[in-house]
């Protein structure tokens, strides 16, 4: 009786060693590729141009990626076995750069040797700015130029002039993704706005593949800007908001593979902050400086769908559904500026799974600060997006968010309103401390290209949620329509407008509530993303 099991465990047991003896050999059978031909198109092919004259002249206008750009972002040579999954994040890390619209990674034979093509469409980088949103009660609207693609190189300089509903502001931004082919990075915006300025930057190496061994940056900001807070729609208090930052932060990996990773690193920032009544800004503030110190390790295992029709038409997205845990523990010891020693642990999480054409995705985000009194400052928030793709060009998305917040510096309140939250309601129109909210939307693509130029589709949605103080009840709103849906289709990204006619109802719609008092009103502005 007992014979027969053993004679299986033998079995099982040669069975085991045979395959971890010959798996180095099978993963060693992969073709070596021979070389590599990268090949970059402008965003109209010949054809397209030669037929169009406007489109050559688009074409003319532009800068064309330079071949170099794109191999400097392949995870693979002439001379390695092929790899599929270095050729799938390589597609996504292109992708990634903001500059195509299209990227396919194929395999030929030439002469009897293996061959990559790594062939890109160039998107369109150099956009001309005119956005504006409406919300029935308010308009708001910014003009623009922006090249993403500067000279071919990946560098990106832009300008805006916006007019929102506190303030008015010229933006002006540069960045270089690689400086002059380094891994460097490069980034600044300045914000010259009509209550303020604010300038941030960035400089560093950062991981740009899962396999990156090192990473550092450096980020900083400083600026005087006025903070305004709000309650039940109307502002309760301004201020000025007076602030230096330099955060620094260095990380390693000791452990990589094609499916993920673990990292770990320090980090140290050094804040110089003050908050000043609005009337009082003339008046001499004494310097605020504190320090943090923190620890942190992230786990990642990467997941990965690619798909269309779901944030925008006929291009491919990348739907992360990877599951990761980053750890966090900040000390701020009252050595470094504070009022009492504290620990702060933070947390961020994501897992997601795809079944079929639909998939769930969950992320949790807490950090606070303990000191000797107990919790000083918290947050906390989780989001669900839920989307199926069961019919060709349609997409169903299910997206829930939650939130809470304590002890925070004035202006960090949840502020729903304005493309924020439920469309149809004003800016401002539910902050507090609290907040949940929620939508449906149903979309249909209807017709991916009209005229080379754009797709057009409608949707369906219902959106409801808001947000309140600990001190007051719930405050909540919500509004239910139906949209059309227009995509620049030789454009970067999703790059969706929406035109949303929405009836509301709860809170915050009426005269009574500092509302327009129509129920009925016209939302546009960007699609919402998830």
């Amino acid at each position: 009786m007992n014979g027969v099991p053993l004679r299986c465990h033998a079995a099982a047991s040669a069975l085991l060693g045979f395959t971890l003896l010959t798996a180095p050999a099978l993963r060693a059978q992969a073709p070596t590729i021979d070389t590599v031909i990268v090949i970059t198109h402008d965003v109209f092919d010949a054809a397209e141009a030669s037929r169009n004259t406007a489109f050559a002249i688009a074409n003319a206008i532009r800068f064309k990626t330079r071949p170099e750009i794109v191999r400097r972002e392949l995870l693979f040579r002439a001379g390695q076995p092929y790899d599929s999954a270095r050729v799938a994040e390589t597609e996504r890390n292109l992708r990634r750069l903001g500059l195509f619209r299209e990227v396919t990674i194929d395999t030929t034979r030439i002469a009897g040797g293996l061959a990559a093509v790594v062939e890109t469409r160039d998107g369109w980088t150099t956009e001309l700015q005119l956005n504006a949103r409406s919300t029935g009660g308010e308009f708001t609207w910014s003009v623009g130029l922006e090249e993403r693609n500067f000279a071919g190189v990946a560098a990106a300089v832009g300008a805006q002039y916006r007019r929102d509903a506190d303030r008015t502001a010229w933006t002006f931004l540069a960045g270089w993704n690689r400086v002059l082919g380094s891994p460097l990075l490069l980034a600044g915006a300045y914000d010259d706005r009509s209550d303020g300025r604010l300038g941030v930057w960035a400089v560093g190496f950062p991981f740009r593949a899962l396999g990156d061994k090192t990473g550092l940056e450096w980020t900083g900001e400083a600026g005087r800007y006025r903070v305004l807070q709000f309650r039940d729609g109307d502002a309760i208090d301004t201020l000025q908001r007076r602030a230096l930052r330099l955060r620094m932060g260095g990380a390693v990996a000791p452990y990589t593979a094609d499916d993920g990773y673990v990292r770990t690193g320090l980090v140290a920032q050094v804040k110089r902050e003050a908050y000043v009544a609005w009337a009082d800004t003339s008046s001499p503030v004494p310097d605020s400086v504190s320090g943090v110190v923190g620890l942190q390790l992230d786990w990642r295992r990467a997941r990965f769908e690619v798909v269309t029709h779901y944030n925008g038409f006929a291009r491919e997205e990348d739907l992360d559904l990877s599951t990761r845990i980053r750890l966090a523990a900040w000390v701020a010891p009252a050595a470094f500026g504070y009022r009492r020693s504290g620990v702060g642990p933070e947390l961020e999480a994501q897992t997601g799974v795809a079944w079929g054409r639909a998939f769930v995705r969950l992320e949790v985000q807490a950090n606070g600060l303990f000191t000797t009194d107990g919790l000083d400052s918290a947050r906390v928030w989780s989001g669900l997006t839920v989307a199926s793709r069961i019919a060709s060009r349609h997409a169903t998305v299910l997206h829930l968010e939650a939130g809470v917040r304590r002890g925070l510096p004035p202006g960090a309140e949840f502020d729903l309103g304005h493309g924020l939250g439920p469309r149809a309601f004003d800016s401002h129109a539910f902050t507090g401390t609290r907040s949940v909210w929620g939508t449906l939307e149903h979309r249909w693509f209807a017709v991916d290209e009209v005229l080379h130029l754009m797709g057009i589709g409608v949707a369906g949605f219902l959106d409801f949620g808001g947000a309140w103080y600990a001190d007051q009840p719930a405050r909540a709103g919500g509004d239910v329509g139906i949209g059309l849906r227009l995509g620049a289709t030789r454009a970067t990204g999703a790059n969706v407008g929406r035109f949303d006619l929405a009836y509301r109802f709860g809170d915050e719609w009426s005269v009574a509530d500092g509302g327009s008092g129509h129920r009925w009103v016209l939302s546009f502005g960007r699609s919402y993303t998830f």
